[in-house]
């Protein structure tokens, strides 16, 4: 019996060190995960201003041409956000069409998307470490040639994650009579799309970490909690096992005066 109680507090004690990690991970990704959060709030009236500045002056044809498709994909580094990686890779594999390319940015699952069919272009780069003025730059030599568009992750409510397609419209049907383009109509249009491809990199970084870090730190609170339930559970078997060893021994020193 003592042996039992021995290793059941051995488990607890484990288990316990393992908490404290996911907890030091959880608080981690939640420091993580502010600061990305305030970046994209800072970001985000910007992106939707600029969004609404092309849409308003340059009449889009919001329909693709027969363009193939440019994905732009940002990718984790670490690993515990699975929800993450496979959600967005399941995503690239079920919309990939024939002639279709993709470029990712991000560590992991990089070669093992490559390995799936999934047709990536460019080298593995950490997502940590980007030069996002680098990746507009290579980015923007696409126009015109594909259909660029990038699949960001979003939460829907705190638990639901979503992948929306932000597609660059860069089909425009004509210049309006009522709006004066300086120096012209061209380089004003050409400016403006490649504005909107630069707060488009910059809004699908911010929110891929803003979704990276909240997919990490649900992992850890989860794994978190369940290991202060396996504690609690465990403690009432180790209480259990003692409170029997302890009945043990005081029947054992009853029986053994009887006897004397």
């Amino acid at each position: 019996m003592a042996s039992n109680t021995a290793g059941i507090k051995q488990r607890i004690n484990s288990i316990t060190s393992t908490q404290k990690i996911t907890k030091a991970m959880k608080l981690v990704s939640l420091s993580k995960l502010q600061k990305y959060r305030r970046y994209l709030n800072e970001f985000e009236p910007y992106f939707e201003a600029v969004s609404g500045v092309s849409d308003q002056f340059l009449p889009f044809e919001k329909e693709h041409s027969d363009l193939d498709k440019l994905y732009v994909i940002f990718m984790p580094d670490l690993g515990l956000c699975s929800a993450y990686t496979q959600g967005l890779m399941k995503q690239v594999l079920a919309t990939i069409e024939d002639g279709d390319e993709v470029l990712t940015y991000g560590t992991q699952f990089h070669d093992l998307m490559i390995k799936k069919g999934i047709p990536i272009i460019n080298d593995a780069v950490s997502s940590e470490r980007l030069d996002l003025d680098e990746i507009v730059k290579e980015v923007s030599t696409y126009i015109g040639k594909k259909n660029i568009i990038t699949i960001i992750p979003e939460y829907k409510g705190s638990v639901e994650m979503m992948f929306n397609h932000y597609p660059l419209w860069t089909q425009i049907k004509d210049q309006r009579d009522d709006v004066i383009y300086e120096p012209n109509f061209e380089e004003t249009s050409k400016m403006l799309v490649k504005q909107t491809l630069n707060s488009l990199i910059r809004y699908s970084f911010l929110m891929s970490k803003v979704s990276e870090h909240t997919t990490r730190r649900i992992a850890m609170e989860k794994a978190t909690d369940s290991a202060q339930d396996m504690i609690e559970e465990l403690q009432r078997s180790y209480n259990q096992a003692r409170q029997e060893a302890i009945t043990q021994e005081i029947s054992e020193i009853v029986s053994g005066m009887e006897v004397s």
